[in-house]
């Protein structure tokens, strides 16, 4: 039996594309919320997950990365907490304030 000598480059190759995908489906739940809040000011994130995950390719983890990814950029406002925290259920999700 002949050793695969590429089982490695395949396996990062596949990670990479994995990583590829779950940033642009991301970046597209990013644009969804936002445009949401503009029509409801305030959402629970319980409501933000749902509505998000059916549409994009997502876990629960990355639609809350996505909250916290646009609370450091200032769209929307941190309500769930400090450093290291993720909204949670009931936590509510709205734009920032000007």
């Amino acid at each position: 039996m002949i050793p695969d000598m590429f089982v490695d480059y395949e396996a990062q190759v596949q990670e990479a594309t994995i990583d590829e995908i779950v940033g642009e489906q991301k970046a597209l739940a990013s644009k969804r919320l936002m445009a949401v809040l503009i029509n409801h000011p305030q959402i629970e994130f319980s409501k933000v997950f749902t509505d998000l995950l059916q549409p994009f390719v997502l876990r629960e983890t990355n639609v809350k990365d996505t909250c916290v990814e646009l609370a450091k950029a200032g769209e929307i406002e941190n309500t769930w907490g400090g450093r290291g925290r993720k909204p949670r259920d009931g936590d509510v999700i709205r734009l920032k304030s000007t």
